[in-house]
Parts: structure tokens; sequence; C-alpha cells
């Protein structure tokens, strides 16, 4: 099984914008996840696609299982 944190924003033009980081931490709480992208966007550190980001909106773990077929 995988895991990947998956952080969303909007842009200065109101779209969307997603990066997902692979492997976080295990126990990364909303707290840390939110600060981690407040500070991403307060430090231009990333940029959407469009625009320059405004807020960070939302995180979420995603888990992945692959199961081989024999």
């Amino acid at each position: 099984m995988s895991k990947s944190l998956r952080l969303e924003f909007e842009d200065q033009e109101e779209n969307k914008a997603t990066i997902s980081i692979t492997e976080p931490k295990d126990g990364l709480t909303k707290a840390d996840a939110k600060e981690f992208g407040d500070f991403l966007v307060s430090n231009s550190i990333v940029r959407g696609k469009k625009a320059k980001l405004n807020k960070f909106d939302k995180a979420f773990i995603v888990t992945r299982t692959e199961v081989e077929l024999v």
C-alpha cells in the first residue's frame, strides 16, 4: 500500500491547484498540513498553472493498494 498527501489550493483567479507528496510521515495532522500549505502560499514556493496560489484549501491522505493478478 502506498500513501500520498494531497494538498488543494486556490490561485488568485479562483482556479483549483493540487500538489501531491508521496510517502508523508505517519501521524500527520490537519494542523500540520494546514501549516505546511500556508507556508507554501505565503512564501510563494509553488505556483498554480495560471496564477500565483492565493490560499490553502484542504488536505487529504490518499492510500492505494495494489493486488497482483495471478
